[in-house]
């Protein structure tokens, strides 16, 4: 070994300041629990939006939809759903769009549509709900 790769320090003390940025686990937690979120919620908003909408067509949904019950678990749905659209989408961005002029940009309009998505969601189940 010469002289400049030769080192005192241990592997803990050479890897130490070196790890990571501290900021994947809140986006790994914040996957993990809109998935579980997602569970009761889906299975909840498609048996009851199906069963209603076998019984009674168009009108049975809409009627299922003023339930406040079904209006809850049906904006949470839409809430958890999309954040974990876009902690999916960010992941694969980032690890597969290298250009970072590219990659801004997309993420800006990931984030951008789920919020617009977001929005023109609650504002109609809020419609169907106080039946304006």
């Amino acid at each position: 070994m010469n002289e400049k790769t030769k080192s005192l320090r241990s592997p803990l003390g050479a890897a130490k300041g070196r790890g990571s940025a501290q900021s994947g686990f809140e986006h790994w937690y914040i996957e993990r629990i809109s998935a579980l979120i997602l569970l009761p919620t889906t299975a909840y908003v498609l048996i009851g939006f199906l069963d209603n909408v076998a019984k009674g067509g168009y009108s049975g949904a809409i009627y299922w939809l003023q339930s406040p019950l079904a209006a809850a678990f049906a904006i949470l749905f839409l809430f958890a759903g999309l954040r974990h659209l876009v902690c999916g989408l960010q992941v694969v961005m980032e690890d597969y769009i290298h250009l970072t002029t590219a990659r801004l940009p997309l993420l800006f309009a990931v984030k951008f549509g789920a919020v617009l998505l977001a929005i023109l969601g609650v504002l109609s189940i809020a419609k169907i709900y106080f039946a304006v």
